[in-house]
């Protein structure tokens, strides 16, 4: 076989090769994406904030009489019970003038009975002509004067034995005794100053303030029936401390502010919490959740749905056209890995969570139901 003999297949198979056309691949169809369908759910409406905690009840001793301070028996920093003996006046003046002021009060009771028994004797002689009107006026007044003397020498017993009361100084409640100002042998007076200051720890207080703007939206939450928050002792507060621990017990609402502070924009309010193991000391700070309240009828879309442009936040909506259309959304609070949207969905809408990278305003799109599984954790972005 000669060399154009092998030659000549191979030309003409080229030849009816090129007459041909190359294969038309089939037409791209719309993109497959995944799709929510918005449901309305009560979710629960937890609020957090930092607060700084501070004790329950502060009191600051001060001495109310003048005298020499015998002694403080409790020790410093420490914690003292309800009516422990914080510190003790010499008392000996104030029993002198205790016994002195018992002493006044008997003989004016002794005057009192004079001048009864007087009076009492002159009555009938002025009736029978024997004692002048003179006379009888003159009994009257000194039984009134005798009495009136013996109220008196009450009223300064009584005060006698409140300034004796005032050498002792116990504590009003339970807490912690700080350091003292003064030590045993000084001379105390009311302008003394502040001998110590008490704190009431257990229960605690942590204080926190909320921003006017959020009063107000939670108010017409609850106006429009959006949140339903119960009464006020029924709402738990946990506190988580600094090293991220949360602290074992729940605490209660106690005080709300009636006023806002015109400088801040803000309203104080109090939660208080158990404290019989001292864990908590004022000064620190406490990060708190409030829980109880629910919102009712709130539409929730993944994290991955949502859009962030330097305009807002958008979401692709599936249209019953079965295009994908933008839609500005207003985000509310953060549910687990889901924003609540308060405005710009309803339920019963179809939402693209998976695929928006395939998606184009106005474009056909291929639903399908989207399952959370679809979403590989490496792939979801970060929670802002």
């Amino acid at each position: 076989m000669t060399r154009y003999a092998v030659i000549l297949p191979a030309v003409l198979i080229l030849a009816l090769a090129a007459c041909g056309k190359p294969p038309v691949p089939p037409a791209a169809g719309p993109p497959e994406v995944g799709v929510l369908t918005l449901v309305a759910e009560d979710v629960p409406s937890d609020k957090s904030y930092v607060g700084r905690s501070v004790a329950n009840n502060t009191v600051e001793l001060r001495a109310r009489v003048t005298g020499i301070l015998l002694e403080r028996p409790y020790q410093e920093g420490q914690v003292v019970k309800k009516d422990d003996l914080l510190f003790r006046i010499d008392p000996r003046e104030f029993e002198a003038a205790r016994d002195s002021a018992k002493a006044r009060v008997a003989q004016a009771e002794a005057q009192v009975a004079k001048t009864a028994a007087d009076l009492k004797r002159t009555e009938p002689l002025a009736k029978a002509g024997a004692a002048s009107l003179a006379d009888l006026d003159a009994s009257m007044a000194a039984s009134l004067a005798a009495a009136a003397d013996r109220d008196a020498a009450k009223a300064g017993l009584a005060k006698a034995e409140l300034e004796l009361s005032f050498a002792v100084i116990s504590a009003p409640f339970g807490g912690i005794a700080g350091k003292a100002a003064v030590d045993p042998g000084a001379l105390l007076s009311p302008s003394s100053g502040v001998l110590a200051v008490l704190d009431e720890v257990d229960p605690i207080a942590v204080e926190f303030t909320v921003a006017e703007a959020e009063l107000m939206a939670m108010r017409a939450d609850i106006t429009s029936g959006r949140l339903k928050v119960p009464a006020i002792d029924h709402l738990l507060v946990k506190a988580t401390l600094v090293d991220s621990s949360l602290y074992p017990y729940d605490g209660r609402i106690a005080f709300r502010d009636v006023r806002i502070k015109p400088e801040t924009g803000t309203a104080l309010i109090r939660a208080v919490f158990p404290n019989a193991e001292g864990r908590l000391r004022a000064g620190q700070f406490i990060r708190l959740t409030i829980t109880g309240a629910t919102q009712i009828g709130v539409v929730l879309v993944p994290q991955t749905a949502v859009l962030q442009s330097p305009t807002g936040s958008n979401v692709y909506v599936v249209n019953k056209d079965g295009k994908a259309e933008v839609r500005k959304v207003s985000l509310g609070a953060w549910h687990g890995d889901r924003w609540e949207i308060r405005d710009g969905l309803k339920a019963g809408e179809h939402v693209v969570v998976d695929g928006i990278q395939r998606v184009r305003a106005g474009a056909p799109v291929k639903a399908i139901p989207w399952k959370p599984t679809e979403i590989k954790p490496a792939d979801a972005p970060a929670r802002p």
